[in-house]
């Protein structure tokens, strides 16, 4: 059970928090957010009705640990791994860059964020050594989709997607899926399940 304590009359309209309270509160709030902009993907794709994983963890492609990907689907020809970010404010950097820059409202410097696409990268190469067994030659498509109200630089617009051109570009990949592609998938689903055992 949740206690609310009504705050006296003229007192403060803030609580008074920690720095390490802080930190973890905004911490849920990211995490929050995320799982609302994951949740709108996972929905997305199930309207489409393609076959999707989503929160699969695959061994990393170096052997050590594993890697989550957010959704990994699959398309006619190749299998799309996309990688959702729930972001405010305005991103800059380059497609090349390890990290990008994040500025909330006026800030001046704002904070440096770890480059999606660098993330990303890993976790198609997560996909690629467990498909590369038995396909050498299977297209990975890397997708980067921004679920918030962040702007980008023009130099990453056409790195990252909103998630109505997403919805366009599946919408836009369709026909039949291949044995070959079908093979693929339940060698991905296997290993994802005996991954999360």
């Amino acid at each position: 059970m949740v206690r609310l304590r009504l705050r006296p009359r003229g007192g403060p309209s803030r609580i008074e928090r920690s720095d390490s309270a802080h930190a973890a509160w905004k911490s849920l709030q990211a995490e929050l957010k995320g799982a609302k902009g994951e949740d709108r993907i996972r929905t997305l794709l199930n309207d489409l009705g393609r076959p999707s994983l989503h929160d699969v963890r695959l061994p990393k492609a170096s052997g050590d640990g594993t890697t989550q990907i957010d959704h990994l689907v699959l398309l006619p020809r190749a299998l799309m791994v996309i990688e959702t970010k729930y972001y405010a404010g305005h991103l800059s950097g380059h497609p090349n860059d390890e990290y990008w820059r994040q500025r909330l409202g006026k800030e001046e410097d704002g904070r440096l964020i770890y480059s999606p696409l660098r993330q990303n990268a890993g976790h198609c190469a997560a996909v690629r050594a467990v498909t590369s067994q038995a396909c050498l030659d299977v297209e990975i498509l890397s997708r980067v989709v921004l679920t918030g109200r962040a702007s980008v630089t023009a130099a990453l617009q056409a790195s990252v997607r909103t998630p109505d051109a997403l919805a366009d570009e599946l919408r836009h990949n369709c026909g039949e899926t291949s044995g070959l592609m079908m093979g693929l998938w339940q060698r991905i689903v296997r290993v994802a399940h005996h991954t999360k055992e």
